[in-house]
């Protein structure tokens, strides 16, 4: 947009609109990440000095921070801590995520990734409940739906949720039941699972190899909360035919990167 001035010259209106003060706002979000962040409480001088922001600039900024609540300094100590306003803040974000909607994405995501199917579920006695599901346009058909329960022993996602428990429940839920068999890789020994049980702990992902659907390898991963609890478990399919070492490293740091970023979603630190 343009006009003409008194002189009869054209200048353009839009150079003359104060532009927002970025450079500020973003000196003050650096401020607020780096002593949220730092493992020690920093002093004055550190910030001023890892930031390079002037020494009257800073003393405003951070003064300004304090009178809203959005950090706190110790007089005696002169060191500055996060403030209730940041935390409060952080609290309403974390209560507002809907759980169930950050896994579908998750789930959604993985599949586009890898091309193949992606799963999510929840454990429920010994059982699995799928939660959420992204169906591959790939040749190797997983017959499974939304609200679908599989005996837990037999998938990978069983098993990682399984293993979240400990030993003394493991032996609780399953001592006393006949694990079923799928295919012929199924396990149905009790002590040869627990052996499995323990090494998915161990690892922090669980495989299944063609124990439940005939020619389908699966990795699966857990899915923790803001307190550290495993809520779910997400898994990649693959047919067996494809599986070589290279994709099936592959599979497993795809999956357990999602699995990763959902936990960061829901809050965990």
């Amino acid at each position: 947009m343009f006009k003409i001035n008194a002189k009869g010259e054209v200048e353009n209106i839009m150079t003359m609109v104060k532009k927002p003060n970025i450079k500020s706002a973003a000196r003050t979000l650096d401020v607020i990440e780096f002593i949220v962040n730092s493992v020690k409480a920093p002093t004055f001088g550190r910030i001023r000095e890892e930031l390079d922001i002037p020494k009257s600039s800073l003393s405003y900024l951070l003064q300004d921070l304090i009178d809203r609540d959005y950090i706190y300094t110790d007089p005696d100590m002169k060191v500055y801590y996060p403030g209730i306003k940041l935390i409060q803040l952080g609290a309403v974000c974390i209560n507002n995520i809907d759980i169930s909607r950050e896994i579908a994405l998750g789930v959604r995501k993985l599949s586009d990734e890898l091309g193949w199917t992606a799963h999510a579920a929840i454990l429920d006695g010994r059982f699995i409940v799928y939660i959420a599901k992204c169906q591959s346009t790939t040749d190797l058909s997983v017959v499974t739906n939304i609200g679908f329960r599989t005996p837990a022993h037999a998938t990978a996602l069983g098993k990682v949720l399984l293993a979240a428990l400990g030993q003394k429940e493991w032996r609780t839920r399953l001592s006393n039941i006949q694990l079923e068999r799928f295919t012929e890789n199924t396990i149905t020994s009790q002590e040869k699972l627990f052996e499995e049980l323990k090494k998915t702990a161990e690892q922090g992902y669980g495989i299944d190899n063609q124990e439940i659907i005939p020619g389908g390898v699966c990795v699966a991963a857990p899915i923790f909360d803001r307190t550290g609890r495993i809520v779910a478990a997400i898994s990649a399919t693959v047919p067996k035919a494809s599986r070589g070492d290279d994709l099936c490293e592959k599979l497993i740091v795809k999956v357990r990167d999602q699995a990763d970023s959902i936990s960061m979603r829901l809050g965990k630190h």
